[in-house]
């Protein structure tokens, strides 16, 4: 927008219709002085011709008050021209008054845009912690899964050796409080471009995980458990000792297995859970429990992941739906199912007890698993 003010009074040049306007004078000075001279030689003639005597004073008289009238007429004149002159100057000459401001809507210029420093955060710097380490030794390690469930099909997968900088990483407060650690370590150590920590299968990562503790630390795993009695004793499980499940069915060429329900008749495709699908699971009943929802919805959420096509229907909402009226048993049979056929490590495990019995438990993996050192 022009910073240009409008003319709120016009120039001197451009008065206004309704200003006072001078009017015209014109006087013919000519003229009169032509009449005065004629009059006065018809007055001097006067004599010459007797019988006209009276009428040419009659006429000189007449002409004499003619002028008079004229010349006060013209002296009215001027003095009102005079008069509208000096209102005409006043008005022209009178200061103007303040322009009004314009307000900072109409008239903001454009704001500058702010240049800000550059500072990562902390979602980029761990983006940046994740990124594969194709420079480091590696090996090749056999999946459970034997690459059925992956597009590329590939049985192996490149995984880096531990090293000192990995360890720096895993000794980081602010990452171990946020549990990001283990997804950082294993996106550094797979070294596939295809593949990331979220993509895998969970038996799978157990598995990776397994064999990046036992070539960084030693295949000895010092772990706490509980005994017949419940008192608690410390032992260590040889990791190399844990047995490989590999997958009890076969998957079809998108990784899918087929299910017939029992009860319904109705034939179903499943999935077996990723990294990313438990992850997400997770995140959603700690949200459910943090707003007080008492239903615990895990059974409800997995089948929801797991279902992806029923009767050849593979619409989101038509399988939620489905799986919310699925009956009981149908959805105990394939639970029953999934976790025969699913591939991994086995995690159950025998152990010895000090008074010379055992016990049948779960591997814990806790703090030790990569810190054998740490003290409690």
């Amino acid at each position: 927008m022009s910073e240009q003010r409008p003319n709120v009074f016009p120039k001197n040049t451009n008065v206004p219709a309704t200003e006072p306007t001078m009017p015209k004078i014109s006087v013919d000075a000519d003229y009169t002085a032509k009449r005065m001279i004629v009059a006065e030689e018809v007055y001097n003639n006067a004599g010459v011709n007797e019988e006209f005597g009276d009428a040419v004073e009659q006429m000189r008289r007449r002409t004499e008050e003619q002028v008079k009238r004229r010349n006060e007429a013209l002296q009215a004149n001027i003095d009102m021209t005079k008069n509208y002159e000096t209102q005409y100057n006043t008005i022209a000459n009178a200061p103007k008054p303040e322009q009004p401001k314009y307000q900072q809507s109409i008239t903001a210029p454009t704001p500058k845009p702010v240049i800000q420093q550059y500072a990562p955060s902390q979602d980029s710097y761990i983006q940046h912690l994740s990124q594969p380490q194709y420079n480091s030794s590696f090996d090749l390690l056999p999946l459970p899964s034997e690459g059925k469930l992956y597009r590329g099909k590939r049985p192996n997968l490149k995984v880096a050796y531990m090293t000192t900088a990995d360890e720096n990483i895993l000794s980081s407060p602010n990452l171990l409080s946020s549990g990001d650690f283990l997804e950082i370590l294993m996106n550094r150590k797979i070294l596939e471009s295809d593949i990331r920590y979220r993509d895998l299968h969970v038996g799978d990562r157990n598995a990776i995980m397994l064999w990046i503790r036992a070539t960084s630390y030693g295949e000895m795993y010092p772990v706490t458990l509980f005994d017949e009695n419940e008192v608690p004793f410390e032992t260590e499980i040889n990791l190399n000792d844990l047995k490989v499940k590999k997958l009890g069915a076969e998957p079809d060429s998108e990784g899918y297995f087929d299910f017939l329900l029992p009860v319904i008749k109705k034939n179903i495709k499943f999935k077996l859970l990723t990294v990313g699908d438990v992850e997400d699971i997770e995140k959603k009943l700690v949200k459910e429990k943090e707003e007080g929802i008492p239903v615990n919805n895990l059974n409800t959420y997995s089948l929801e992941r797991q279902i992806i096509e029923v009767e050849g229907e593979r619409d989101k909402n038509y399988i939620r739906d489905f799986v919310q009226s699925l009956r009981v048993r149908d959805a105990k049979e394939l639970r029953t199912y999934i976790t025969k056929i699913e591939s991994g490590i086995e995690l159950e495990i025998n152990v010895g007890t000090p008074g010379g019995g055992s016990i049948k438990t779960f591997l814990p993996l806790n703090y030790r698993f990569f810190w054998p050192d740490a003290s409690l």
